[in-house]
């Protein structure tokens, strides 16, 4: 599809449709029209963040490709990132030929080009930086392959021609995206259940009955949200460290003198970790025990992460049950359940059993979500 069969005015049309539909992007779309127009096979955007993941979406021909770029992390190697000069180069209101920022004797020698760029077919390229709403920079390229030849300047000022509509569709596409995360944020209020959008560990946004939990029980700090409760914020910490929050996580909150027990439930956002435009990540959704009714082992298991033994020994000490008692009744060593009953302190939270005891008294099943709007 070469640019005299799309006309300009018709790659705009597409390129402000993908502002209001982000899949338009990838695939078949306006990447794809850009690589098209440019002489080119590969049509790329993405962002890098401050740990060095990568978040991207391509056309088709180059979705594979970045596949093997975010798993071998070449964007640590990439030398178009290695000095403020280069970095700055790309900054610049328009798009650039590589040629313009690195020679080809340089490209020829250099490990990236070389065990990444040439065999992936990805060699000559033009590529733009735009700044994004958040903290996040975004950057759009066309590449084609080594025997292709470098790319023709006219290629760079085609581009820049329409780099301020791609600039404006990205904002909108952000900004859509963090309206979409605000709607769901704000449902929760409606609720009665603190929420806020997290975004790599830090807050983005979040409605008010989660403000009320703030200093009390969580710190919204420059690196990342904290709990005030040791353990609590121990495992809010493996959850990010681990990427377990792509599965989503749950783990209890002590009671204090001002709260209650409460329960924190970590929900992914689906599709978040592909999405370059997405306001968050997931949803920390925060969940007081005092608003549920009736003790159930399965509830316990989900809200603290119990086995299923643990869980059991959990409401027979509700029960005003002895270790003893638990023990000689499962047919297993008082020491058994000692061990039981120290991994239910540790996952709870909780370190006295009168503690323990009193918090489970308070876990309930969960309201159905008819009865919470109806409350």
């Amino acid at each position: 599809m070469g640019f005299a069969v799309l006309e300009q005015n018709e790659i705009v049309e597409r390129i402000y449709e993908a502002a209001a539909v982000p899949e338009l992007w990838g695939g078949r779309g306006v990447l794809d029209v850009l690589a098209s127009v440019s002489a080119c096979t590969d049509g790329v955007i993405f962002t890098v963040d401050k740990q060095g993941a990568v978040r991207w979406m391509a056309n088709d021909s180059a979705a594979p490709k970045m596949e093997v770029y975010s798993r071998d992390n070449w964007v640590a190697k990439n030398p178009y990132m290695e000095t403020p000069e280069r970095i700055a180069r790309f900054r610049e209101p328009r798009f650039l030929l590589d040629t313009e920022v690195m020679s080809v004797e340089e490209m020829q020698v250099t490990q990236y080009y070389q065990g990444f760029m040439r065999p992936l077919g990805m060699y000559w390229h033009a590529a733009t930086t735009i700044e994004g709403p958040t903290n996040d920079v975004v950057r759009m390229s066309v590449h084609r392959g080594y025997d292709a030849g470098p790319l023709n300047p006219d290629v760079a000022h085609r581009l820049t021609a329409l780099r301020p509509h791609l600039a404006r569709a990205t904002l909108l596409t952000a900004r859509l995206r963090f309206e979409q995360v605000r709607a769901a944020v704000d449902a929760f209020d409606l609720i009665g259940l603190p929420t806020a959008a997290i975004k790599r560990g830090r807050v983005t946004l979040s409605n008010k009955g989660f403000g009320k939990l703030v200093p009390g029980v969580l710190q919204d700090r420059a690196a990342r949200l904290t709990f005030l409760q040791a353990s609590a914020d121990e495992r809010w910490s493996r959850l990010l460290e681990t990427g377990a929050v792509a599965r989503g996580g749950t783990f209890p909150i002590g009671p204090s003198k001002e709260f209650p027990t409460m329960v924190a439930h970590a929900i992914p956002m689906v599709g978040a970790s592909r999405d370059i435009f997405s306001a968050a990540d997931q949803l920390l959704v925060i969940a007081p025990t005092e608003a549920m009714v009736g003790l159930d082992p399965k509830i316990l298991e989900g809200l603290f992460d119990l086995t299923a033994a643990e869980a059991a020994v959990a409401r027979d000490l509700v029960n005003g049950k002895t270790i003893g008692d638990i023990a000689e009744a499962r047919g297993v060593s008082q020491n058994t359940v000692r061990v039981q009953v120290k991994a239910i302190f540790e996952k709870t939270g909780i370190h006295r059993q009168a503690d323990l005891i009193r918090m489970l008294l308070s876990v309930r099943s969960p309201f159905s979500g008819a009865e919470l709007l109806a409350r």
